[in-house]
């Protein structure tokens, strides 16, 4: 065991006169996690849950000039609460697990990286609000190295609240596509409004709208089926009625839409524009809707709308044929529009390196980005 190493032990605080607990006045507890002593530190940092932990002034004055500066500065004179063995004490508002893991990247042991996503995000936050630019990398480098459970819906709406208010553009601009993934309601979020400021969410609720609408224009333009790539379509073989002889389609040209097809893309044109109270439409799913959605047509029965007599279900040659020969050539050219639809949108905030900094690009109407 090394010697910086082994100088960071449990840290047993023993109080004197301790004050009665209240709600208002809680007295300190014992952590689930081991807290950091070293003997010869010069200040306490004190978590929100009541926690000490011994450090170095140097240590997080050379880590941030947020500390930096704060210890620069003259000191106000402090009451008996502030010291604690001779040692002031400073308060910070985030949680013992966080800044357990924070420390231990400050010096040469073993780091301890939280064990969920959310709370890796929370420490990740944590150095970018106290500017601890030389942490930042080695913490992103760990977290892409770990694997963690899989997010919920509500914890990843959680993890982009954590993101965006902690300034990480490039983790939030990931949450936010996840957030596509789920629901999108007052009902659904309830217990996790109060983690958003209210620009964050605002600005989630646009990126919605701007990618359910992107979605919709792409599914609209695959009803245009005349136009290359999408004009290998003919009139379905099985579109002719055995009894009239009438054609029950209209249309005996190339790139004629099959029924089947044009009513699978307004099935889910009209379910993307349900963007909030449903997922957002997974542009990798169109391939077996696609599919699924060929096999009904090809084993489908129908009745004539001329004479209005039963038609038997032979297989749909003409369908059959063009899907053999192009069929998963043109899953791929809508999977791919459908992505690029999406992939197009991007979350509209800038961040600056000032603390607690947002603007918007010079220039740009507000509401355009809503």
């Amino acid at each position: 065991m090394s010697k910086a190493e082994s100088a960071i032990l449990p840290l047993a605080e023993s109080r004197t006169a301790p004050s009665p607990a209240s709600p208002q006045n809680p007295s300190p507890t014992s952590p689930p996690l081991d807290n950091l002593d070293i003997s010869d530190a010069d200040v306490i940092i004190q978590s929100c849950d009541l926690v000490d932990f011994r450090i170095h002034r140097r240590t997080l004055a050379m880590s941030s000039p947020f500390f930096d500066d704060m210890f620069s500065l003259p000191q106000p004179q402090t009451s008996d609460k502030e010291i604690v063995d001779g040692l002031p004490v400073v308060r910070l508002p985030e949680d013992a697990e966080v800044l357990s893991g924070l420390i231990t990247m400050l010096y040469p042991i073993p780091s301890r990286l939280p064990n969920t996503y959310d709370k890796a995000l929370m420490l990740l936050a944590t150095t970018q609000k106290y500017e601890m630019v030389s942490l930042q990398s080695r913490i992103r480098g760990e977290i892409q190295t770990r694997t963690f459970p899989t997010l919920t819906g509500l914890e990843t709406f959680r993890s982009y609240a954590i993101s965006s208010s902690g300034q990480l553009p490039s983790e939030a601009e990931k949450l936010a596509r996840l957030t596509l993934e789920f629901p999108m309601t007052f009902e659904y979020l309830c217990d996790e409004l109060p983690s958003f400021k209210g620009w964050a969410l605002r600005e989630l609720v646009g990126f919605r709208k701007r990618c359910r609408d992107n979605i919709v224009s792409c599914f609209e333009s695959f009803l245009k089926l005349d136009q290359p790539s999408f004009n290998i379509w003919i009139p379905c073989a099985s579109g002719y009625c055995n009894y009239c002889g009438r054609n029950l389609y209209g249309s005996n040209a190339t790139g004629s839409s099959p029924p089947w097809l044009t009513q699978l893309f307004q099935t889910y044109i009209n379910e993307s524009r349900e963007a909030f109270s449903k997922p957002l439409f997974n542009p990798q799913s169109i391939r077996d809707l696609y599919l699924s959605a060929l096999k009904d047509h090809i084993n489908s029965s129908s009745n004539c709308r001329s004479c209005g007599r039963a038609m038997p279900s032979p297989c749909c040659n003409s369908c059959s044929k063009v899907h053999s020969l192009e069929g998963e050539k043109f899953c791929k050219e809508l999977t791919d529009r459908l992505t690029v639809a999406l992939s197009e949108v991007c979350t509209s905030y800038i961040f600056l390196r000032n603390r607690r900094s947002l603007i918007l690009p010079s220039g740009t109407r507000y509401a355009a980005w809503i």
